[in-house]
């Protein structure tokens, strides 16, 4: 009797150890693709320092100048410096503002050859800014061609 509780505690033992052992890719050295950084998914869209991207919350369609899509980011600093940076940096950049609001939930609103953009800001429960940029095909009127992209 002796020798069979011995031997299932010797089973039991080896079972454990090898699971233990098995590598179950959720290591950072796994083979897994790398994330893509905000300034990479937006192309032609300067993004602030410090933003990081919340995957599972964005969607892009393409890349450089032609990506659609949605990419939503975490952006550290004060609201009214975000706001900002997109109002005043995105015009350099080839885009121009239609519009814009600033309050607790602000909007930018741009425009690039066929393309248009959306920058929705609200601060969150955390203290950073919680932005999406949604890029969509811009609606071309009936009888009117679309316009020429750089």
């Amino acid at each position: 009797m002796n020798t069979f509780k011995s031997l299932i505690i010797l089973c039991a033992a080896s079972t454990l150890m090898a699971c233990a052992n098995v590598d179950l890719g959720t290591s950072k050295d796994s083979a897994a693709p790398p994330e893509a950084s905000a300034k990479q998914l937006a192309g032609d869209m300067p993004i602030p320092q410090g933003a990081t991207v919340r995957p599972q919350e964005s969607l892009v369609m393409g890349s450089g100048n032609r990506w659609m899509g949605r990419i939503s980011l975490t952006v550290p600093g004060e609201p009214q410096a975000v706001f900002a940076y997109f109002r005043d940096g995105l015009p350099g950049s080839g885009w121009a503002l239609t519009s814009s609001s600033y309050s607790k939930l602000s909007l930018l609103t741009f425009s690039k050859g066929d393309r248009v953009a959306t920058v929705q800001l609200q601060v969150s429960n955390f203290g950073a800014n919680e932005v999406t940029i949604t890029v969509t095909p811009a609606v071309t009127p009936a009888g009117r061609p679309a316009a020429a992209t750089p």
